[in-house]
Protein backbone atom coordinates (compact mmCIF):
# COMPACT_ATOMS: atom_id res chain seq x y z
CA UNK A 1 0.00 0.00 0.00
CA UNK A 2 2.75 2.45 0.94
CA UNK A 3 4.76 1.75 -2.26
CA UNK A 4 2.14 2.99 -4.69
CA UNK A 5 2.06 6.66 -5.63
CA UNK A 6 -1.54 7.83 -5.43
CA UNK A 7 -3.12 9.43 -8.48
CA UNK A 8 -3.89 12.89 -7.09
CA UNK A 9 -6.17 13.91 -9.95
CA UNK A 10 -8.29 10.80 -9.51
CA UNK A 11 -8.39 11.32 -5.76
CA UNK A 12 -9.45 14.95 -6.11
CA UNK A 13 -12.09 13.91 -8.64
CA UNK A 14 -13.32 11.08 -6.42
CA UNK A 15 -13.62 13.23 -3.32
CA UNK A 16 -15.13 16.13 -5.25
CA UNK A 17 -17.71 13.90 -6.92
CA UNK A 18 -18.65 12.44 -3.56
CA UNK A 19 -19.02 15.92 -2.14
CA UNK A 20 -21.13 17.04 -5.11
CA UNK A 21 -23.30 13.97 -4.66
CA UNK A 22 -23.32 14.77 -0.97
CA UNK A 23 -24.74 18.19 -1.81
CA UNK A 24 -27.62 16.65 -3.74
CA UNK A 25 -28.18 14.02 -1.08
CA UNK A 26 -27.94 16.60 1.68
CA UNK A 27 -30.41 18.84 -0.13
CA UNK A 28 -32.67 15.83 -0.64
CA UNK A 29 -32.53 15.06 3.06
CA UNK A 30 -33.24 18.67 3.98
CA UNK A 31 -36.19 18.72 1.56
CA UNK A 32 -37.63 15.63 3.27
CA UNK A 33 -37.05 17.10 6.72
CA UNK A 34 -38.40 20.57 5.97
CA UNK A 35 -41.49 19.44 4.07
CA UNK A 36 -42.47 16.67 6.49
CA UNK A 37 -41.33 18.12 9.80
CA UNK A 38 -42.22 21.74 9.05
CA UNK A 39 -40.38 24.86 10.29
CA UNK A 40 -40.81 24.15 14.02
CA UNK A 41 -39.67 20.52 14.18
CA UNK A 42 -36.97 21.14 11.57
CA UNK A 43 -35.62 23.96 13.73
CA UNK A 44 -35.73 21.67 16.77
CA UNK A 45 -33.82 19.00 14.84
CA UNK A 46 -31.06 21.41 13.80
CA UNK A 47 -30.83 22.82 17.32
CA UNK A 48 -30.27 19.36 18.84
CA UNK A 49 -27.68 18.46 16.20
CA UNK A 50 -25.89 21.76 16.87
CA UNK A 51 -25.88 21.15 20.62
CA UNK A 52 -24.33 17.70 20.21
CA UNK A 53 -21.71 18.95 17.75
CA UNK A 54 -20.89 21.87 20.06
CA UNK A 55 -20.16 19.59 23.00
CA UNK A 56 -17.94 17.15 21.11
CA UNK A 57 -15.56 19.95 20.07
CA UNK A 58 -14.59 20.46 23.73
CA UNK A 59 -13.75 16.80 24.33
CA UNK A 60 -11.39 15.75 21.52
CA UNK A 61 -8.31 17.54 22.98
CA UNK A 62 -6.81 17.64 19.48
CA UNK A 63 -6.07 13.90 19.62
CA UNK A 64 -7.77 13.02 16.33
CA UNK A 65 -5.99 15.69 14.28
CA UNK A 66 -2.71 14.58 15.87
CA UNK A 67 -3.46 10.98 14.88
CA UNK A 68 -4.20 12.15 11.35
CA UNK A 69 -0.85 13.92 11.10
CA UNK A 70 1.06 10.89 12.39
CA UNK A 71 -0.68 8.68 9.82
CA UNK A 72 0.31 11.11 7.07
CA UNK A 73 3.99 10.90 7.89
CA UNK A 74 5.96 8.25 6.00
CA UNK A 75 8.04 7.34 9.07
CA UNK A 76 4.98 5.76 10.74
CA UNK A 77 3.58 3.82 7.78
CA UNK A 78 4.77 0.48 9.26
CA UNK A 79 2.60 0.92 12.36
CA UNK A 80 -0.39 2.48 10.61
CA UNK A 81 -2.94 -0.08 11.78
CA UNK A 82 -1.64 0.07 15.34
CA UNK A 83 -1.95 3.86 15.33
CA UNK A 84 -5.51 3.51 14.07
CA UNK A 85 -6.25 1.09 16.90
CA UNK A 86 -4.95 3.58 19.44
CA UNK A 87 -7.05 6.37 17.93
CA UNK A 88 -10.18 4.21 18.20
CA UNK A 89 -9.50 3.56 21.88
CA UNK A 90 -9.25 7.30 22.44
CA UNK A 91 -12.52 7.81 20.53
CA UNK A 92 -14.24 5.34 22.85
CA UNK A 93 -13.08 7.28 25.91
CA UNK A 94 -14.25 10.58 24.40
CA UNK A 95 -17.65 9.00 23.66
CA UNK A 96 -18.14 7.97 27.29
CA UNK A 97 -17.18 11.42 28.54
CA UNK A 98 -19.52 13.08 26.03
CA UNK A 99 -22.51 11.04 27.21
CA UNK A 100 -21.74 11.99 30.81
CA UNK A 101 -21.46 15.69 29.95
CA UNK A 102 -24.78 15.71 28.05
CA UNK A 103 -26.46 13.95 30.96
CA UNK A 104 -25.29 16.75 33.27
CA UNK A 105 -26.42 19.41 30.78
CA UNK A 106 -29.86 17.82 30.57
CA UNK A 107 -30.30 18.28 34.33
CA UNK A 108 -29.91 22.07 34.03
CA UNK A 109 -31.36 22.36 30.51
CA UNK A 110 -34.60 24.14 31.48
CA UNK A 111 -32.62 26.93 33.16
CA UNK A 112 -30.85 27.75 29.88
CA UNK A 113 -33.28 27.20 26.98
CA UNK A 114 -36.99 27.90 26.82
CA UNK A 115 -38.18 24.92 24.76
CA UNK A 116 -39.47 21.39 25.35
CA UNK A 117 -36.55 19.35 23.99
CA UNK A 118 -35.03 18.11 27.25
CA UNK A 119 -36.61 14.63 27.13
CA UNK A 120 -35.68 14.15 23.46
CA UNK A 121 -32.07 15.01 24.22
CA UNK A 122 -31.94 12.59 27.17
CA UNK A 123 -33.42 9.84 25.00
CA UNK A 124 -30.46 9.86 22.61
CA UNK A 125 -27.58 10.28 25.08
CA UNK A 126 -26.64 6.54 24.87
CA UNK A 127 -26.09 6.92 21.11
CA UNK A 128 -23.84 9.97 21.16
CA UNK A 129 -20.75 7.87 20.38
CA UNK A 130 -21.48 8.44 16.68
CA UNK A 131 -20.27 12.05 16.90
CA UNK A 132 -16.71 11.42 18.23
CA UNK A 133 -16.30 8.40 15.96
CA UNK A 134 -17.40 10.38 12.91
CA UNK A 135 -14.75 13.03 13.59
CA UNK A 136 -12.22 10.31 14.38
CA UNK A 137 -12.81 8.43 11.13
CA UNK A 138 -12.65 11.54 8.95
CA UNK A 139 -9.21 12.32 10.38
CA UNK A 140 -7.99 8.73 10.03
CA UNK A 141 -9.08 8.48 6.40
CA UNK A 142 -7.52 11.82 5.54
CA UNK A 143 -4.22 11.10 7.29
CA UNK A 144 -3.83 7.59 5.85
CA UNK A 145 -4.70 8.92 2.37
CA UNK A 146 -7.72 6.64 1.99
CA UNK A 147 -9.43 9.28 -0.12
CA UNK A 148 -11.79 6.87 -1.90
CA UNK A 149 -12.99 5.50 1.44
CA UNK A 150 -13.34 9.07 2.74
CA UNK A 151 -15.46 9.84 -0.31
CA UNK A 152 -17.80 6.97 0.55
CA UNK A 153 -17.87 7.86 4.24
CA UNK A 154 -18.90 11.44 3.51
CA UNK A 155 -21.92 10.50 1.40
CA UNK A 156 -23.25 7.18 2.72
CA UNK A 157 -24.86 8.36 6.00
CA UNK A 158 -26.79 11.11 4.22
CA UNK A 159 -27.80 8.87 1.33
CA UNK A 160 -29.00 6.08 3.61
CA UNK A 161 -30.88 8.54 5.83
CA UNK A 162 -32.70 10.01 2.85
CA UNK A 163 -33.76 6.57 1.58
CA UNK A 164 -34.81 5.22 4.97
CA UNK A 165 -36.59 8.39 6.13
CA UNK A 166 -38.54 8.71 2.88
CA UNK A 167 -39.48 5.03 2.87
CA UNK A 168 -40.68 5.01 6.48
CA UNK A 169 -42.66 8.22 6.01
CA UNK A 170 -44.25 6.99 2.76
CA UNK A 171 -45.03 3.39 3.68
CA UNK A 172 -45.31 3.25 7.48
CA UNK A 173 -45.60 6.29 9.74
CA UNK A 174 -45.22 10.05 9.43
CA UNK A 175 -41.72 11.27 10.21
CA UNK A 176 -41.38 13.04 13.56
CA UNK A 177 -38.46 14.68 15.38
CA UNK A 178 -37.58 11.62 17.53
CA UNK A 179 -37.94 9.28 14.55
CA UNK A 180 -35.76 11.47 12.35
CA UNK A 181 -33.04 11.49 15.02
CA UNK A 182 -33.35 7.73 15.51
CA UNK A 183 -32.85 7.12 11.80
CA UNK A 184 -29.85 9.45 11.64
CA UNK A 185 -28.14 7.84 14.64
CA UNK A 186 -28.83 4.30 13.43
CA UNK A 187 -27.58 4.92 9.90
CA UNK A 188 -24.43 6.72 11.04
CA UNK A 189 -23.66 4.01 13.62
CA UNK A 190 -23.96 1.32 10.93
CA UNK A 191 -21.66 3.13 8.51
CA UNK A 192 -19.12 3.75 11.28
CA UNK A 193 -19.15 0.07 12.25
CA UNK A 194 -18.55 -1.01 8.63
CA UNK A 195 -15.74 1.52 8.22
CA UNK A 196 -14.01 0.24 11.37
CA UNK A 197 -14.12 -3.29 9.93
CA UNK A 198 -12.66 -1.99 6.67
CA UNK A 199 -9.75 -0.26 8.43
CA UNK A 200 -8.77 -3.40 10.39
CA UNK A 201 -7.35 -1.61 13.43
CA UNK A 202 -4.65 -3.38 15.42
CA UNK A 203 -5.11 -2.96 19.18
CA UNK A 204 -1.84 -4.62 20.14
CA UNK A 205 0.28 -2.34 22.32
CA UNK A 206 -2.44 0.28 22.13
CA UNK A 207 -1.09 1.94 25.28
CA UNK A 208 2.25 2.55 23.57
CA UNK A 209 0.57 4.07 20.51
CA UNK A 210 -1.73 6.20 22.66
CA UNK A 211 1.43 7.43 24.38
CA UNK A 212 2.93 8.33 20.99
CA UNK A 213 -0.23 10.22 20.02
CA UNK A 214 -0.34 11.98 23.39
CA UNK A 215 3.31 13.07 23.17
CA UNK A 216 2.86 14.46 19.66
CA UNK A 217 -0.38 16.05 20.77
CA UNK A 218 1.46 18.29 23.24
CA UNK A 219 3.36 20.04 20.44
CA UNK A 220 0.67 20.00 17.74
CA UNK A 221 -2.82 18.75 18.52
CA UNK A 222 -3.34 20.72 21.72
CA UNK A 223 -2.62 23.96 19.91
CA UNK A 224 -5.21 23.05 17.28
CA UNK A 225 -7.59 22.00 20.05
CA UNK A 226 -7.39 25.26 21.97
CA UNK A 227 -7.97 27.07 18.74
CA UNK A 228 -10.88 24.79 17.92
CA UNK A 229 -12.58 25.56 21.21
CA UNK A 230 -12.74 29.19 20.19
CA UNK A 231 -13.00 28.69 16.43
CA UNK A 232 -15.04 25.57 15.71
CA UNK A 233 -17.10 25.64 18.90
CA UNK A 234 -17.94 29.29 18.34
CA UNK A 235 -19.17 28.43 14.84
CA UNK A 236 -21.69 26.03 16.39
CA UNK A 237 -22.54 28.74 18.89
CA UNK A 238 -24.56 30.55 16.22
CA UNK A 239 -27.47 28.12 16.33
CA UNK A 240 -27.50 28.09 20.12
CA UNK A 241 -27.49 31.89 20.36
CA UNK A 242 -30.29 32.14 17.79
CA UNK A 243 -32.32 29.74 19.94
CA UNK A 244 -31.55 31.79 23.05
CA UNK A 245 -32.35 35.24 21.61
CA UNK A 246 -35.11 34.24 19.16
CA UNK A 247 -36.42 30.64 18.87
CA UNK A 248 -35.66 27.25 17.31
CA UNK A 249 -37.70 28.04 14.18
CA UNK A 250 -35.09 30.64 13.27
CA UNK A 251 -32.38 28.09 14.08
CA UNK A 252 -33.93 26.08 11.25
CA UNK A 253 -33.78 29.05 8.84
CA UNK A 254 -30.17 29.74 9.74
CA UNK A 255 -29.18 26.06 9.53
CA UNK A 256 -30.90 25.62 6.17
CA UNK A 257 -29.08 28.67 4.76
CA UNK A 258 -25.83 27.13 5.97
CA UNK A 259 -26.75 23.74 4.44
CA UNK A 260 -27.33 25.41 1.08
CA UNK A 261 -24.20 27.59 1.10
CA UNK A 262 -21.71 25.24 2.79
CA UNK A 263 -21.07 23.25 -0.44
CA UNK A 264 -19.41 26.38 -1.85
CA UNK A 265 -16.41 25.48 0.29
CA UNK A 266 -16.08 22.14 -1.52
CA UNK A 267 -13.62 22.84 -4.32
CA UNK A 268 -10.75 24.40 -2.30
CA UNK A 269 -11.44 22.23 0.73
CA UNK A 270 -11.42 19.05 -1.38
CA UNK A 271 -8.09 19.98 -2.93
CA UNK A 272 -6.61 20.61 0.52
CA UNK A 273 -7.85 17.29 1.90
CA UNK A 274 -6.61 15.30 -1.10
CA UNK A 275 -3.16 16.88 -1.08
CA UNK A 276 -2.79 16.66 2.73
CA UNK A 277 -0.32 13.76 2.64
CA UNK A 278 1.66 15.36 -0.18
CA UNK A 279 1.73 18.69 1.63
CA UNK A 280 3.52 16.97 4.52
CA UNK A 281 6.48 16.34 2.19
CA UNK A 282 6.64 19.57 0.16
CA UNK A 283 7.31 23.21 1.02
CA UNK A 284 4.57 25.02 -0.94
CA UNK A 285 1.18 24.74 -2.58
CA UNK A 286 1.69 24.60 -6.38
CA UNK A 287 0.63 27.87 -8.02
CA UNK A 288 -1.39 26.10 -10.70
CA UNK A 289 -3.40 24.35 -7.99
CA UNK A 290 -4.33 27.69 -6.41
CA UNK A 291 -5.21 29.30 -9.75
CA UNK A 292 -7.34 26.37 -10.93
CA UNK A 293 -9.14 26.28 -7.60
CA UNK A 294 -9.80 30.03 -7.73
CA UNK A 295 -11.22 29.80 -11.27
CA UNK A 296 -13.54 26.91 -10.51
CA UNK A 297 -14.76 28.52 -7.28
CA UNK A 298 -15.60 31.75 -9.13
CA UNK A 299 -17.73 29.84 -11.63
CA UNK A 300 -19.53 27.94 -8.86
CA UNK A 301 -20.53 31.04 -6.88
CA UNK A 302 -21.74 32.74 -10.07
CA UNK A 303 -24.03 29.80 -10.81
CA UNK A 304 -25.16 29.80 -7.18
CA UNK A 305 -26.40 33.40 -7.29
CA UNK A 306 -28.13 32.76 -10.60
CA UNK A 307 -30.28 29.84 -9.39
CA UNK A 308 -30.63 30.14 -5.61
CA UNK A 309 -33.92 32.12 -5.44
CA UNK A 310 -35.96 29.76 -7.57
CA UNK A 311 -34.22 26.71 -6.14
CA UNK A 312 -35.14 27.45 -2.52
CA UNK A 313 -38.79 28.11 -3.33
CA UNK A 314 -38.95 25.00 -5.53
CA UNK A 315 -37.36 22.65 -3.01
CA UNK A 316 -38.51 23.99 0.35
CA UNK A 317 -41.76 25.87 -0.40
CA UNK A 318 -42.72 29.44 0.51
CA UNK A 319 -42.53 28.58 4.22
CA UNK A 320 -38.73 28.88 3.97
CA UNK A 321 -38.53 31.98 1.76
CA UNK A 322 -36.74 33.81 4.58
CA UNK A 323 -33.71 31.62 3.88
CA UNK A 324 -32.99 33.37 0.53
CA UNK A 325 -31.49 36.65 1.86
CA UNK A 326 -29.50 34.68 4.44
CA UNK A 327 -27.98 32.52 1.68
CA UNK A 328 -26.99 35.62 -0.30
CA UNK A 329 -25.07 36.97 2.69
CA UNK A 330 -23.41 33.69 3.69
CA UNK A 331 -22.28 32.50 0.23
CA UNK A 332 -19.10 34.64 -0.13
CA UNK A 333 -18.09 33.72 3.40
CA UNK A 334 -18.29 30.03 2.53
CA UNK A 335 -16.10 30.50 -0.54
CA UNK A 336 -13.52 32.30 1.58
CA UNK A 337 -13.71 29.60 4.23
CA UNK A 338 -13.01 26.96 1.58
CA UNK A 339 -9.81 28.72 0.55
CA UNK A 340 -8.89 29.00 4.19
CA UNK A 341 -9.21 25.21 4.42
CA UNK A 342 -6.69 24.84 1.60
CA UNK A 343 -4.06 26.78 3.55
CA UNK A 344 -5.17 25.07 6.76
CA UNK A 345 -4.41 21.61 5.35
CA UNK A 346 -0.94 22.72 4.22
CA UNK A 347 -0.04 24.27 7.57
CA UNK A 348 -1.50 21.30 9.43
CA UNK A 349 0.54 18.85 7.36
CA UNK A 350 3.66 20.74 8.45
CA UNK A 351 2.72 20.68 12.11
CA UNK A 352 2.03 24.41 12.34
CA UNK A 353 -0.33 23.86 15.24
CA UNK A 354 0.29 27.29 16.78
CA UNK A 355 -0.60 28.99 13.51
CA UNK A 356 -3.86 27.05 13.33
CA UNK A 357 -4.55 27.80 17.00
CA UNK A 358 -4.00 31.53 16.54
CA UNK A 359 -6.18 31.56 13.44
CA UNK A 360 -8.94 29.80 15.33
CA UNK A 361 -8.65 32.39 18.11
CA UNK A 362 -9.15 35.17 15.57
CA UNK A 363 -12.12 33.44 13.96
CA UNK A 364 -13.59 32.43 17.31
CA UNK A 365 -13.39 35.96 18.65
CA UNK A 366 -15.10 37.18 15.49
CA UNK A 367 -17.84 34.57 15.88
CA UNK A 368 -18.46 35.20 19.56
CA UNK A 369 -18.69 38.99 19.18
CA UNK A 370 -20.69 38.72 15.97
CA UNK A 371 -23.21 36.16 17.19
CA UNK A 372 -23.87 37.92 20.46
CA UNK A 373 -23.85 41.55 19.27
CA UNK A 374 -25.26 41.17 15.75
CA UNK A 375 -27.95 38.60 16.57
CA UNK A 376 -29.09 40.65 19.55
CA UNK A 377 -29.38 43.78 17.35
CA UNK A 378 -30.20 42.46 13.88
CA UNK A 379 -31.74 39.06 14.52
CA UNK A 380 -31.17 36.23 12.07
CA UNK A 381 -29.51 38.59 9.56
CA UNK A 382 -26.83 39.24 12.16
CA UNK A 383 -26.09 35.50 12.32
CA UNK A 384 -25.65 35.31 8.54
CA UNK A 385 -23.44 38.41 8.51
CA UNK A 386 -21.23 36.86 11.18
CA UNK A 387 -20.63 33.83 8.94
CA UNK A 388 -19.57 36.14 6.11
CA UNK A 389 -17.16 38.08 8.30
CA UNK A 390 -15.66 35.02 10.02
CA UNK A 391 -15.09 33.18 6.72
CA UNK A 392 -13.17 36.18 5.38
CA UNK A 393 -11.10 36.49 8.55
CA UNK A 394 -10.33 32.73 8.46
CA UNK A 395 -8.97 32.84 4.91
CA UNK A 396 -7.01 36.07 5.36
CA UNK A 397 -5.24 35.03 8.58
CA UNK A 398 -4.33 31.56 7.24
CA UNK A 399 -2.92 33.07 4.04
CA UNK A 400 -0.71 35.38 6.13
CA UNK A 401 0.64 32.40 8.07
CA UNK A 402 1.19 30.46 4.84
CA UNK A 403 3.04 33.44 3.34
CA UNK A 404 5.26 33.75 6.44
CA UNK A 405 6.04 30.02 6.30
CA UNK A 406 7.07 30.29 2.65
CA UNK A 407 9.41 33.19 3.47
CA UNK A 408 10.92 31.19 6.33
CA UNK A 409 11.55 28.17 4.06
CA UNK A 410 13.28 30.34 1.46
CA UNK A 411 15.76 31.62 4.04
CA UNK A 412 16.78 28.12 5.24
Amino acid sequence: MGNKTPNRKKQVLSLYISMVLGVFVGVGGSVINTRILGPQQYGDLKFIQTLFAFVVVFLTLGLFVTGSRLLARDEYKDIENKLIGGIFVLASVVSLIMSTVLLIISIYYDHIFDNNLKEVIKLFIPFLFVFPFKVCLENILQGSNRIYALSVFKIMPQLCYMIVAFSINYYYVKLSLPLALAIQFSVLATVIFLMIIYLKPDFKRYKKNIGLIWTENKTYGLHVYFGSIVGVASAHLGGLVVAYFIDTIHVGYYALAFTITAPLTMIPSTVGTTFFKKFANTDKIPGKVILATLGLSSIVIGVFYFIIDDLIILLYSDEFIRVIPLAYIMAPGCIMHGFGDLFNRFLGAHGRGKDLRNTAFCVGTTNIIGFIVLIDNFGITGAASTKLISGTVYCFVLYIYYYKYRIKMRTL
